[in-house]
């Protein structure tokens, strides 16, 4: 099948059909067996396989041609399927890290403050900055630059995998944020403050800054993503600011 991309079928007493096909049907007790290549796209992408047992008639042509015409169908959603991945990974990633950008963090936010009738959540941002990769860039390159700003997001991602649901984003060159809900605020801010006390391999002093804003969500708060994430942004500064090695939490949502 991978060889000549064709389908192919055998029968367990036909000394026609491939020998190591024949053991595979008497171990699995199997009377006959198809198999057909699925192309996406031009290329191999799987396979299609079936078994009978004893009591049914062995695979026909016919069954052949239904099993291709169901794989032509398949190829197609699968293609499609890719096509829109694609696009959706340009749209909503960034190509550097790949977080979710500014856009796809958006529209994951939107869908985490639509809060059900009679229910509440309570969801954190936590916004963080890389301190000094303007002085990595001009000392070592861009090219180290872009691997601190990868290692930043490792690290994120590290932190807060604990946290299900936890979505990482690169909103700008050196400014990242998290947004979590259905999580103590305090469990958030813990793993923030475990990213503020690292250091990096690209000189001393190159970590992060955070500052965390926490909000409980009704279906009818007025409260909006953008809110949320401007109050993290300010304790944020107040942290770079100050030089501080742990997480700074807002007092001012507005």
């Amino acid at each position: 099948m991978v060889g000549e991309l064709r389908t192919w079928t055998a029968t367990v007493d036909d000394a026609a059909s491939a020998p190591f096909e024949r053991e595979l049907l008497r171990a699995l007790g199997k009377k006959s067996s198809l198999g057909a290549p699925i192309l996406v796209d031009g290329q191999l992408w799987g396979e299609f396989y079936a078994t009978r047992h004893h009591h049914q008639t062995p695979f026909s042509d016919t069954d052949s041609a239904y099993v291709q015409a169901l794989i032509a169908i398949l190829a197609g959603a699968v293609s499609r399927w890719l096509r829109e991945e694609s696009l959706e990974l340009l749209a909503f990633r960034d190509p550097l890290t790949g977080l979710l950008n500014r856009r796809g963090l958006d529209r994951q936010a939107g869908k985490a403050f639509d809060v059900p009738s009679d229910s509440f959540r309570s969801i954190t941002a936590v916004a963080m900055d890389i301190n000094r990769l303007k002085r990595v860039n001009d000392t070592l390159g861009h090219s180290a630059g872009d691997r601190l700003i990868q290692s930043v997001a490792r690290s994120m991602l590290k932190a807060f995998s604990p946290l299900p649901g936890s979505l990482v984003a690169r909103v700008g060159g050196d400014e990242f944020t998290v947004l979590a809900s259905g999580h103590a605020p305090a469990r958030i801010v813990e793993a923030a403050d475990v990213l503020c006390l690292e250091q990096y391999e690209f000189g001393p002093g190159v970590g992060v800054s955070a500052g965390a804003a926490t909000a409980v969500l009704t279906s009818e708060s007025t409260l909006t993503p953008a809110d949320l994430f401007a109050a993290a942004d300010r304790a944020q500064y107040d942290a770079k600011r100050a030089n501080l090695s742990h997480t700074v939490i807002s007092g001012d949502l507005r």
